[in-house]
């Protein structure tokens, strides 16, 4: 009766981990900003395979939300010792860990064809910047808000501006988001801080990746250890039944 009660109360355990991580990774989710939004939403359904790293917020909210879910109905199940809840928690929470680990395989494969995506999205917003900056209102004000948010000058760098139609304009002058001051400069005034908007936005996902892959091992731990203990538990009531 002792390990069967120390089995209740480390199911109780790693299932309110669960559920608190469920509702951490919720509150990412939900607090989360993902950075450059305007100009993803300008690159479009032609760089979706890139966009979807944007789904990493409502990823979040949908994976922290099942979770949550699970932590509850596992500790429900221990605390009742309910066979069936028992027995429910670890189907779902095996065919969760069996789509995480597919997931994982996926992303990998994925990153092995992202250079050859990368240069048709380089050539597009390159593009853009050269024909419809400063001509076309709607893709100059998506640029504009890219810019200033993330604090970035161009696709790459501030080259991507020149001999394009908005120099041709503003006689070789560059944005002023590319500038040292708050007006619009030549090349010598060009601000030595500031990155192409593709780094700037590489940089703010690869820091939000690592936040929510530390989050999401240490669930991933709890979890097996979790499905570990449910199955010991799912037969001990059956013992005990017997007894």
């Amino acid at each position: 009766m002792t390990f069967f009660s120390l089995l209740k109360v480390l199911m109780f355990l790693f299932n309110s981990i669960i559920f608190f991580g469920g509702l951490g990774l919720l509150g990412i989710g939900l607090c989360l900003k993902i950075d450059g939004s305007a100009l993803t939403d300008f690159l479009g359904a032609s760089v979706s395979s890139f966009t979807q790293l944007m789904v990493i917020r409502y990823l979040c909210i949908i994976i922290g939300s099942i979770l949550s879910f699970l932590g509850f109905l596992g500790c429900w199940g221990a605390v009742r010792e309910n066979k069936s809840l028992l027995l429910l928690f670890f189907v779902i929470i095996l065919i969760i860990f069996l789509v995480k680990i597919a997931s994982a395989i996926i992303i990998l494969a994925f990153s092995s064809i992202a250079n050859l995506l990368f240069a048709h999205i380089n050539s597009r917003a390159v593009s853009s910047l050269q024909e419809d900056y400063g001509k076309h209102e709607e893709i100059t004000k998506m640029w504009n808000n890219t810019m200033q948010e993330l604090n970035c000058c161009g696709f790459n760098n501030y080259t991507d501006f020149n001999g394009s139609k908005y120099q041709d304009q503003n006689g070789g002058f560059y944005p002023v988001f590319c500038c040292k001051g708050n007006f619009l400069c030549r090349e010598p005034d060009i601000a030595d801080d500031k990155k192409g908007c593709l780094y700037k936005l590489k940089r703010s996902l690869q820091k939000n990746k690592k936040l929510i892959g530390g989050v999401g091992l240490g669930i991933l731990i709890f979890e097996v250890a979790a499905m570990v203990i449910s199955m010991i538990l799912f037969f001990k009531i059956d013992d005990l039944s017997y007894d």
